[in-house]
């Protein structure tokens, strides 16, 4: 996916606001609900994008709180909730079980919610060093390890990536209006990659980091975008179906990777998954993060 603007078209958040609220009278969309716990906001910034790339969003979803885009706040029912970011706090967990109690649909918006993205490297430590080296005053700070909104709730589909991908995005729309299942992608990134005729980086760029791609272990659905402009795949979407990790490991061994790179690269983004976190052992050994599953 390319998020490059086009040069004559800026992102104007009011504007897009008055688009966003005047859908609210229509009977034929589905109420939407977006909500954000702990990540970045990426994926809502991604989105913001997609509106104005695909008008039909906003054809097929009608946002009665959407908290980046739009200034009201949540006073009407919803069918479909998006949920980004990962749960790292009691209340989360609370408003979590809340917004699932009224979704008829519950998806997982992006890296973070899905699998707990990048906040989840904290879990590697204790809660308590982390806090310590976060805050003057750890005792104030009411934090728990970051998980994955499954962990706690129900979740109908997972909206993977860090952001997520536009095409994927549209296709999950498209099936819940339609109330239909999306088409779901067990198969690799390096699928995508032959699609395209992309030079394979892992080959290429034997001993140097940028050939640490996770691509052959990664799910696909990115239209490979990172190796596509000679990236390596960080694994941002999560393992793939009936991943082999063992080999992925070795092979970055065979190739001079150390053990912390290897672990580096294993929990950027979805090391708490049980598949990630068997490759993150090449360095911590027996030592896992406080829990791990496998991949939904």
């Amino acid at each position: 996916m390319n998020l490059k603007k086009p040069p004559a078209r800026t992102l104007d958040l009011k504007r897009t606001e008055v688009k966003l609220t005047a859908s609210v009278n229509s009977n034929d969309k589905v109420k939407t609900a977006l909500f954000k716990f702990t990540c970045c906001a990426g994926c809502q910034f991604a989105l913001l994008y997609f509106f104005h790339q695909l008008p039909e969003t906003l054809e097929l979803l009608d946002f009665v709180y959407f908290k980046m885009a739009m200034r009201k706040e949540l006073e009407e029912p919803y069918e479909l909730a998006f949920v980004e970011g990962g749960v790292s706090t009691p209340e989360h967990i609370e408003q979590l079980k809340a917004i699932r109690s009224q979704a008829k649909v519950l998806v997982a918006f992006g890296a973070c919610a899905a699998h707990g993205g990048i906040p989840s490297i904290k879990n590697w430590q204790t809660e308590r060093a982390v806090e310590e080296n976060v805050y003057p005053d750890p005792l104030l700070v009411s934090s728990i390890k970051v998980s994955p909104i499954d962990e706690f709730v129900k979740v109908d589909y997972h909206l993977r990536g860090c952001p997520i991908d536009e095409v994927e995005f549209m296709e999950l729309i498209r099936s819940v209006a339609a109330d239909k299942s999306p088409y779901i992608r067990g198969h690799p990134v390096c699928v995508e990659c032959k699609l395209r005729n992309n030079i394979c980086i892992l080959l290429m760029r034997e001993g140097v980091q940028e050939g640490m791609c996770l691509g052959p272990v990664t799910r696909a659905g990115c239209r490979a975008v990172c190796t596509s402009n000679m990236r390596a795949c960080f694994g941002c979407r999560g393992p793939m179906s009936n991943s082999n990790i063992p080999e992925m490991v070795r092979t970055f061994m065979g190739k001079g990777f150390s053990a912390k790179d290897i672990e580096m690269r294993f929990t950027e983004y979805a090391g708490l998954s049980a598949e990630f976190s068997e490759g993150a052992r090449a360095y911590y050994g027996r030592k896992t993060p406080y829990y791990h599953r496998k991949a939904a």
